[in-house]
């Protein structure tokens, strides 16, 4: 195979967000080339203070900025915000999170930026988007979970709405701005035009759910019966399983393959409507056989009649799976102060080159270097770190 290209390489990105989903979005295309420049206060990102960390880098800000250097400037003050501009001046992206105004008091709004360089890309990426009457409150990931129904989508057994366990609304939403970033980036590659490209989470937790959510609109707002049977999680000897048989067919070789044969036999199995009348009794049936035997040997036994299934695996087990060390999903990099740490390689980029990604990067760990890339003299950096404007990493 050609060596891997990387399709960013040599774009210029300013990215001026905290927190993950515009960091994200940012992290993204410097895993994919570019080079991002990460903009962060003095006191840092408050991203960095989220989870369990070490000098500043949780898990959170590891994954929203691998790929970036970064400088630490205060834009509180005049001339910190004149270094800001001069930085958005050479940037083919900018990336900013705040809430709606606020860039453009700090003259790096997007008509501000657009007047002096009409190919730039602006990324806004905020919780509610750019006006409405939500325009101003707070948002969090939990906020946008419970908003948008994938709370209720994700009730229990008993119908209390639960939180899915991961960033979902801010990951999605770098995922969508990465990519309607890449569609600006190509109609400028085409028409020379730049533009406005806005994400928020609202949208982006909607959008991410849009399965369920026209399910539930062409249903005429019905509770959707299950979509198979079974479709569920089972205790086995030493941990869980999860099977699934989506269609009639896939029922039929579940049943073969754990030796039920009048369950293959009965009519009133053969279809999805007869099993969900009879789904406590498959349920019943299923819990009791999966909890005679490791879940290995249920893994080995199902897939070897082709049946859906997989175990379910704490984070130390996925890295541990041959398919997993197989395909290279995880990657070693050297992030202080861990040393050599695993991180999920950013699908699409092969995995020698995802190991050559910067690490995260400190508080204004790059800001010396960032200046002198801007043309500034020894004395100017000096005056700069010596006023507190920029802080040196």
């Amino acid at each position: 195979m050609p060596a891997w290209e990387p399709p960013y390489r040599g774009l210029r990105v300013l990215d001026i967000s905290q927190g993950l989903a515009g960091p994200s979005c940012a992290s993204i295309l410097a895993q994919q080339g570019a080079e991002v420049i990460k903009v962060e206060p003095p006191a840092g990102d408050w991203g960095r203070g989220i989870g369990w960390g070490l000098e500043g880098k949780c898990g959170l800000f590891i994954a929203g900025n691998l790929g970036k250097r970064s400088i630490a400037i205060d834009a509180t003050r005049p001339k910190g915000r004149e270094l800001l501009a001069r930085l958005a001046q050479g940037a083919d992206v900018v990336v900013e999170s705040f809430r709606p105004g606020v860039a453009a008091r700090l003259g790096l709004g997007y008509a501000d930026l657009a007047a002096r360089d009409p190919r730039l890309v602006y990324v806004s990426v905020n919780g509610y988007g750019q006006d409405g009457p939500y325009e101003k409150r707070p948002g969090s990931d939990s906020v946008f979970q419970a908003m948008t129904g994938l709370m209720r989508v994700n009730r229990d057994a008993s119908g209390t709405p639960r939180k899915v366990g991961v960033l979902v609304a801010d990951i999605c939403t770098g995922v969508y701005a990465a990519q309607a970033t890449g569609a600006a980036l190509y109609r400028r590659a085409t028409t020379g035009k730049g533009g406005h490209v806005e994400a928020s989470l609202l949208e982006a937790t909607t959008a991410f759910q849009a399965m369920a959510v026209v399910e539930h609109e062409i249903a005429g707002g019905k509770t959707v019966q299950p979509v198979a049977v079974p479709a569920a999680t089972y205790a086995t000897a030493d941990g869980y399983i999860n099977v699934t048989a989506l269609t009639d067919p896939m029922f039929a070789k579940l049943a073969q393959a754990i030796g039920r044969t009048d369950w293959a036999g009965d009519a009133s199995f053969a279809k999805v409507a007869g099993r969900l009348e009879r789904r406590g009794e498959i349920d019943a049936g299923l819990g009791a056989l999966f909890a005679t035997a490791p879940t290995a040997h249920w893994i080995e036994l199902l897939s070897r009649h082709d049946v859906l299934c997989g175990a379910v695996n704490s984070y130390a087990e996925m890295r541990a799976d041959p398919q997993v060390r197989h395909s290279r999903i995880l990657t070693e990099l050297d992030q202080a102060p861990y040393g050599r740490i695993l991180v999920p390689r950013l699908p699409g980029v092969p995995p020698e080159a995802a190991a050559a990604i910067r690490p995260a990067p400190g508080i204004g760990e790059h800001s010396i270097e960032v200046l002198e890339g801007l043309g500034a003299t020894s004395a100017e950096i000096a005056a700069l770190v010596e006023e507190g404007i920029v802080l040196a990493g």
